[in-house]
């Protein structure tokens, strides 16, 4: 089926809740439904470069957005954190990003920062050949060589090349770095991280990082934070 009423919706769909019953349900893909913005709402609710669904869909069809460099068409394909939407013939470009009363909204981008996407170390796994996984926010993966893993630690930040799917960056979870709270009240939230606070014996979730915005200190759940440059 690929609607849902929109009461059923995510709350921070910028949709109108009663204008109509139904809205668009996002087909599975890199993001949960509840943490995504289908492809065709994105078009017409938050880009207005379409009026409504059907010319969402026709724009799609005719090949006109790439996300993350590939060129999608189905209107209910998942849009998410960090993902970088492209509508090249209109010379417009967005990145998804963490947005306080939102959760996640287009942001956007010069057609240069678009030829690059920040991914998140979830976790590192090893594969045949010798090499190392790194498992990313998005749902994609990596291959690095075994004796590189040190310089991916998990909850770092990698940037991606989307020409050519290459590393070219990595920015690590550390006091000084620059975040993002990306889950929690606070989401939206960019700063300066001044303490992670681990506890001995327990896993990472109940780890705090306290990062210092413009206005006030905020602290957060770590896996709540995403690096976003290295200072």
């Amino acid at each position: 089926m690929g609607h849902v009423t929109r009461f059923a919706s995510p709350k921070f769909l910028k949709i109108l809740k009663k204008e109509y019953k139904w809205t668009v349900r996002p087909i599975p893909g890199p993001h949960s439904a509840g943490s995504s913005i289908p492809l065709g709402v994105l078009l017409r609710d938050y880009l207005g470069v379409a009026l409504t669904l059907s010319e969402a869909k026709k724009i799609l069809y005719n090949g006109k957005i790439y996300v993350d460099g590939i060129r999608r068409v189905d209107y209910r394909f998942p849009v998410g954190l960090m993902d970088v939407v492209s509508i090249p013939s209109a010379e417009q470009y967005y990145v998804i990003y963490p947005d306080k009363s939102r959760f996640i909204a287009p942001r956007s981008i010069s057609s240069d920062e678009a030829q690059y996407k920040l991914k998140k170390v979830l976790n590192k796994v090893s594969v045949k050949n010798g090499k190392i996984q790194l498992n990313l926010h998005d749902g994609t993966n990596l291959q690095v060589e075994s004796n590189d893993s040190n310089y991916y630690p998990t909850l770092s930040t990698i940037r991606v090349n989307l020409t050519n799917s290459k590393i070219d960056a990595v920015y690590t979870l550390k006091e000084g770095a620059i975040a993002i709270i990306t889950g929690g009240k606070n989401t939206g939230v960019e700063g300066t991280i001044q303490r992670i606070k681990k506890l001995p014996y327990k896993t990472r979730k109940y780890s705090i990082v306290e990062l210092k915005s413009s206005d006030k200190n905020y602290e957060t759940n770590m896996e709540n934070v995403m690096v976003i440059s290295s200072s």
